[in-house]
């Protein structure tokens, strides 16, 4: 029995001499580096050199006043959204709530009622970002609203944008604890 586990032993021990050896000379035996492998690999993913910001701003040629906002967003009411302006002098942003009255039967069309919403102290209504929590504000309730850019440029000439912010009821699903 003790000659059987010397044998075995003997055995294990050239097995890993072998491959030891053997994966010597493999690694040995590259002649490449293994940078250029990976340079070639993740040179698909590289990012280039210089970026190019087409993006137009208040004053220049070929603006457009309508383009600053996305006509229209949408967003839960437990949710936040937060909106950039292109660069400009001065920003100003408003917040309105639209709810529409009927008017008189021979009119025949409602008429849309615009009241400002009161924002929290910490939203920033004159900078280049708007974030906005919803949560916050308690008398924002689902429903269409209607958000109000105005931008100033370095030469103080004026443009304005309106979106449609639509807040809808956001739902979790909960687990039902069974009794």
């Amino acid at each position: 029995m003790k000659k059987l586990v010397k044998r075995i032993g003997k055995l294990y021990f050239l097995l890993y001499m072998l491959l030891s050896i053997a994966g010597g000379l493999t690694l040995f035996s590259c002649k490449n580096n293994i940078q250029p492998m990976l340079d070639k690999t993740n040179g698909h993913f590289k990012a280039e050199e210089e970026e190019y910001d087409d993006s137009l701003i208040p004053g220049d040629e070929g603006f457009e006043e309508s383009s600053m906002l996305n006509p229209i967003y949408y967003v839960g009411n437990r949710m936040s959204i937060v909106l950039a302006a292109p660069e400009a002098a001065r920003y100003y942003w408003t917040l309105y709530s639209l709810e529409k009255t009927e008017t008189a039967v021979w009119v025949g069309a409602d008429e849309v009622l615009k009241t400002e919403v009161p924002l929290p102290p910490n939203v920033d209504r004159f900078g280049q970002n708007f974030a906005l929590y919803i949560p916050e504000i308690p008398d924002m309730t689902p429903g269409t609203y209607e958000l109000k850019l105005q931008v100033l440029d370095k030469d103080e000439n004026y443009y304005s944008d309106i979106a449609q912010l639509v807040v809808y009821d956001q739902y979790y699903l909960e687990t039902i604890k069974e009794e």
